[in-house]
Parts: structure tokens; C-alpha cells; sequence
């Protein structure tokens, strides 16, 4: 008999053999990119959101970055606050791993990163079906799922 196990390895196995979000090189496409403002830190870190997980990479100093990845199905919340000028960005893992917190975003990024994130959390994680080729209508898509009215 064949059994399958259970395990969270296997459930992430079959998720990939479904494909769904993968291109034909076998690699989620990047959504978008976003940096901090460069006059406030003298390392910016970079914050990558693709289609299955987001990517921060954290930058220490010149040759020295440490690079923390959240899959979309382990994504619990998104916390974005925001002043007049800028703004920072809090993504909490599900499984109680590394959490990604950047600062010094402009204001209009951090909307669009929370808007982004919810997006492929609730796609990956509700079921929510976003099958079109074209990255740049299913960026739109995503942002619209996620967006919340503020007023």
C-alpha cells in the first residue's frame, strides 16, 4: 500500500506540483521590489514580494546582508503604519519564525506592500484564484484583494 505522510514537507510538495503560481522556469515571479530611502539608512534593505513569498534582505554593511524569506501560506498579518512622510512595514509568520520589520518606507510604499502581502496571503491561504499571465493585471488583482478602505 501506498501512503502518503502527512507532514508539512509533503503538503508543500503537493502544493508546488500544482503549480499554479510558478512560471516555467520553475520560480515564483517577482511582484515587486521596494527600498528604503537612502539618505535615512546608510545600508537600505530591500523588500521583495513574489508570488509565493516575500524576501527581505537585510543589509548590515558594505558585503554583509542576511536574507529572511516568509512563504505566503505562513504569512499571519501584516501591520503597516505610516506618518506624514514615511512609514514602516511588520509581517508576522504563522509558525512563529523570523519576522520581517522594515522601516523608512514613503508613505505611498507601505500602502502598496501591505496591499501587496494581504493579496498573496489571502490567494495562497483563502483560496482566492488569480490565474492570469500577465504580471502586471495580477499585481493589480492582489493589491485589490488586499486593499482595505481607510476613510
Amino acid at each position: 500500500m501506498d501512503y502518503r505522510a502527512r507532514s508539512d514537507i509533503w503538503q508543500s510538495d503537493e502544493a508546488l506540483k500544482v503549480g499554479q503560481a510558478i512560471s516555467p522556469t520553475n520560480r515564483s515571479r517577482v511582484l515587486a521590489r521596494f527600498r528604503q530611502i537612502f539618505p535615512l539608512v546608510l545600508f537600505p534593505d530591500d523588500l521583495i514580494i513574489e508570488e509565493l513569498r516575500i524576501i527581505w534582505v537585510r543589509r548590515d554593511g558594505p558585503w554583509a546582508e542576511e536574507i529572511i524569506s516568509i512563504m505566503a501560506t505562513d504569512i499571519a498579518s501584516v501591520d503597516a503604519s505610516a506618518g506624514p512622510l514615511l512609514g514602516r512595514i511588520h509581517v508576522k509568520s504563522l509558525t512563529g519564525g523570523p519576522e520581517i520589520l522594515v522601516d523608512n518606507f514613503s508613505r505611498g510604499d507601505v500602502y502598496r506592500i501591505r496591499c501587496l502581502v494581504e493579496g498573496i496571503a489571502l490567494a495562497a491561504r483563502a483560496g482566492l484564484k488569480v490565474d492570469v499571465e500577465d504580471l502586471e493585471t495580477k499585481k493589480e488583482l492582489l493589491a485589490k484583494a488586499g486593499f482595505v478602505k481607510l476613510h
